[in-house]
């Protein structure tokens, strides 16, 4: 069984491996005018193409959630791209993300507005995830901005990702556990180039297509599988926990770095431990 797992996983991983690294040196060594975005653009571009491996191509409009994933990762980079170019301001920049996470919550989770939910409660229920992306958003930054910098955001959001993809599967949904599997394998190649070439990327926007694409997963597995919402909320906290890591100025960044990633996966072990706890019997 284990042997089939990885055949259906492993071709849509190495397809979404392989685009993210070469999208990541066309635009990163290629096209410098382009590298604050060319992580975000190989998040993006990777994951389109491991989720048409995965799952097929997503009609537009879409009909279910999964095909909402794929247009996140269109839109994540699209919103991505233009923060990089334009560089609005703060102010302005938080405002328009707010609205774009709010719609595509809003989307995502129309079957249940449809069917389950009243408009006032969607609607909080709507407002208070859209606080939780933006909120997971800033502190992705923050850590994009700590001790080796691209190498914190890629390392933690891996192991995010692979704890998602085991969580997905435990509670019954091999294709958003798939799709969580591309989104790991792509992040995997960035930590590998990030380390191999420290200066390949410069200050990113890679944490707007990554935050996105996450909560997709989170919500999907939650509200369309039987994902438990503290599992959702412990990976999406991970990043958070890892912030109150012992940072020393003079210390070693490497031990900073590992710090980082104990704590998170700390927080990622606790979410698949409950996850294995709260998933269904795996009888087929």
């Amino acid at each position: 069984m284990l042997l089939q797992l990885l055949k259906q996983i492993l071709p849509s991983a190495a397809l979404a491996a392989a685009v993210a690294a070469t999208l990541t040196f066309i635009f990163a060594r290629w096209w410098r005018k382009a590298s604050d975005c060319a992580a975000a653009i190989a998040i993006g571009g990777g994951y389109i193409a491991g989720h048409v491996l995965t799952a097929g191509w997503s009609p537009l409009p879409p009909r279910t959630a999964t095909h909402w994933l794929f247009w996140f990762a269109v839109i994540g980079s699209i919103v991505a791209t233009a923060n990089a170019f334009i560089r609005p301001r703060a102010t302005v920049r938080v405002i328009g993300w707010t609205i774009v996470c709010a719609i595509a919550c809003r989307l995502i989770l129309q079957p249940k507005f449809s069917y389950d939910w009243r408009w006032a409660e969607g609607w909080v229920r709507v407002i208070a995830i859209t606080l939780g992306i933006v909120l997971l958003t800033w502190c992705l930054e923050i850590v994009d901005r700590g001790p080796f910098g691209r190498s914190s955001i890629f390392s933690i959001m891996t192991i995010v990702c692979a704890g998602t993809a085991i969580s997905l599967m435990l509670a019954g949904s091999l294709l958003l556990g798939q799709l969580a599997c591309v989104l790991s394998a792509i992040l995997m190649v960035l930590f590998l180039a990030e380390l191999a070439f420290p200066a390949l990327f410069a200050c990113g926007v890679e944490a707007i297509p990554l935050s996105l694409l996450c909560s997709g997963l989170w919500l999907s597995g939650h509200f369309y599988a039987e994902l438990p919402i503290v599992s959702a909320l412990l990976f999406a906290l991970a990043p958070a926990v890892a912030l109150f890591a012992p940072v020393r100025e003079n210390g070693s960044q490497w031990r900073a770095l590992a710090y980082r990633i104990a704590l998170a996966t700390a927080s990622v072990i606790v979410a698949v431990a409950i996850a294995f706890h709260s998933s269904p019997p795996l009888d087929y």
